[in-house]
């Protein structure tokens, strides 16, 4: 029982029902508070589509790959589901509580700049999600991917590797066997085929990340952050970035869907594939400015998603 004071100073117990009432009330309002925070963390990682539905679909498409019972397939999806939704979501919170003042100028609908959500608060999400994420990759068999993930997040959002465009683009390069390698083993065990799929994006992932940089050039210069395009000039960024681009579906063919023969919905996410990449190609050569370069972003966000489902029909 707890005592509750009266005007007149003398304490009495709290009723039974006064008791229910404030219980009811927790109840009540734990969930809004739940699902508030909820809507919240996705206000964080909403603009980042790239770092969370490809996990998803890679563990989707290797489910598919080897048959998983329609229990196991549940159960494994929705894990992969809690996974990279927390492997985003670490990521974005510390990366916005550092990028405070580019996002200013950059992106000023992110929740700290906005006024969604307070400096203060987003530092106790970051240590609980972490938290959270680690225990999760403990219950799914895959907490070495997930710590090596926190160690790389910490040194670019925190030790400031952010400012620097080798170990930026390394960092997000690395995020593709961080995120494929979990997502392959919540099913099985890594094969030969999984480490073909990792490097043939990864590497080329590293050398074409720069196109997410042109949008931000304006906010980049003024804060002295060093991306590919602010040291090697726009001008040869763009090139460098259009060379690669036509070139992506040789990479797409020979080592990831490699279609053949018949094989039509192979050839069809080929087709579609390169299709993206020849878009990007003539976006990043003719369509400029940070309106049109954050399209040209989307397009190759689009390309990595397309690319992973593609497993479905490649593995």
């Amino acid at each position: 029982m707890v005592a509750q004071h009266t005007d007149t100073g003398v304490s009495r117990p709290e009723s039974s029902a006064g008791t229910l009432q404030r219980c009811t009330a927790s109840a009540v309002e734990l969930p809004r508070r739940l699902a508030k925070e909820l809507r919240l963390s996705w206000k964080f990682i909403e603009n980042d589509p790239v770092g969370f539905y490809p996990g998803i679909l890679f563990t989707i498409a290797v489910s598919y790959n080897y048959r998983l019972s329609p229990g196991d397939f549940a159960l494994t999806a929705a894990g992969s589901l809690v996974y990279f939704w927390l492997y985003l979501y670490t990521f974005c919170l510390t990366n916005q509580l550092a990028g405070r003042n580019e996002d200013r100028l950059n992106k000023p609908f992110r929740p700290l700049v906005s006024g969604a959500a307070a400096a203060r608060g987003t530092v106790v999400r970051a240590i609980v999600a972490n938290i959270a994420f680690l225990v999760v990759g403990v219950l799914l068999g895959v907490w070495p991917w997930a710590l090596i993930w926190q160690a790389l997040t910490l040194l670019h959002n925190v030790a400031g590797g952010a400012r620097n465009w080798v170990v930026k683009d390394f960092v997000i390069a690395s995020g593709v066997p961080l995120m494929l390698g979990p997502a392959w083993q919540m099913v099985a065990p890594l094969t030969a085929d999984t480490w073909r799929w990792i490097w043939a994006l990864a590497i080329p992932i590293f050398f074409l990340i720069p196109v997410q940089d042109l949008r931000d050039i304006r906010g980049d210069k003024a804060s002295r952050r060093a991306t590919f395009p602010t040291v090697f000039g726009e001008t040869f960024a763009r090139r460098f970035l259009l060379a690669g681009f036509v070139l992506l579906p040789l990479i797409d063919h020979f080592f990831l869907i490699r279609a053949s023969g018949g094989d039509l919905p192979a050839w069809l996410a080929e087709a579609a594939t390169a299709a993206l990449c020849w878009t990007i190609a003539w976006r990043v050569a003719r369509r400029h400015g940070a309106a049109h370069d954050h399209r040209t972003y989307r397009f190759f966000e689009y390309w990595y998603i397309l690319v992973v489902a593609s497993a479905a029909v490649a593995l």
